[in-house]
């Protein structure tokens, strides 16, 4: 049986949070994210632990402000291994997400997805601001922390029981993620590939979050291909349950902040012909976080 997990409004020092959903997702009102001190940093990583992610209107951040906000998640901000950047602006940790319909134009967000679980340490969470968002192009998430919630009490056994092989590689090539600047011989060389529990323990809450996704992810540690994909498929069902999900119709200038362990998201492509679809994202990590397994009632 499913946890009660109802979101209420709450009232922070520095700013208010409205829920979206009863389960995921809240509006942080009266507040600009270009005034973040120490004092409201702690509001807000409170505020995000407890709501998966965070909304903002008409926040248009500079750069900097943003990878301010990421610092006050991680001790280290990505500068990603094969993703566009702001680089020749100054700005490597600065992520261009973009997509334009065309002939070379693949996948890029539009698979439910932890992001660069692939790596030891994944980002802790993420920051994303839009430029341009044609209608349609939203962006949703899932709540992996009430996807496992509703997991039957034997299917929790034995997600809780088996590690998941995650691998960039794997993601480019099973999904033709990407676009025609990336190769396999390129993405092969950077070595991304790491095994992560399926079931992990957030790193500020303690709470069990269902972390497998449907990017990363290859195949269940020592299973064979087959077996794999039945037990993947079941986790990748879950966070398509509409009652997990919040979806975000996007404004120029409007924020969103992420949980990456609690929650994984997915980038609609929708139906936007040649227009372009531009939004720009920091996300912070540190050595010192990585999933690590859960285990109930203190288990070994």
């Amino acid at each position: 049986m499913a946890e009660s997990i109802i979101l209420q409004e709450r009232q922070y020092r520095h700013f208010r949070v409205t829920p979206r959903t009863p389960v995921i997702g809240g509006w942080i009102e009266d507040f600009h994210l270009g005034d973040l001190n120490d004092e409201a940093a702690v509001d807000l990583r409170e505020a995000l632990w407890h709501y998966g992610v965070l909304f903002a209107r008409k926040q248009h951040l500079s750069f900097d402000a943003m990878k301010a906000v990421a610092w006050a998640f991680g001790d280290q901000l990505e500068t990603h291994s094969y993703a566009p950047t702001m680089a020749d602006q100054g700005h490597p940790e600065v992520v261009i997400i973009r997509k334009l319909q065309s002939e070379k134009a693949k996948t890029t967000t539009d698979i439910w997805h932890h992001d660069v679980t692939s790596r030891k340490h994944p980002n802790i969470m993420s920051i994303l601001q839009a430029d341009q968002v044609p209608f349609g192009a939203d962006t949703m998430w899932s709540s992996m922390t009430s996807a496992y919630a509703r997991l039957p009490d034997a299917l929790k056994q034995l997600f809780l029981n088996i590690e998941i092989d995650h691998d960039t590689l794997y993601l480019m090539l099973r999904h033709d993620f990407g676009d025609a600047s990336m190769s396999p011989d390129k993405i092969a060389a950077l070595g991304e590939a790491h095994t992560h529990p399926a079931v992990i323990a957030h790193h500020a809450t303690g709470k069990p979050c269902l972390f497998v996704g449907n990017g990363y992810v290859k195949r269940v540690h020592g299973y064979t291909a087959e077996l794999s994909e039945l037990i993947l498929k079941i986790a990748n069902e879950m966070p398509k349950i509409p009652e997990l999900q919040v979806r975000h119709q996007w404004e120029a200038g409007d924020v969103a902040i992420w949980d990456n362990f609690a929650t994984c998201h997915y980038g609609v492509s929708a139906d936007i012909g040649d227009q372009l679809r531009l939004l720009h994202r920091v996300a912070s990590w540190s050595d010192r976080v990585t999933p690590t397994a859960y285990r109930p009632d203190g288990d070994a």
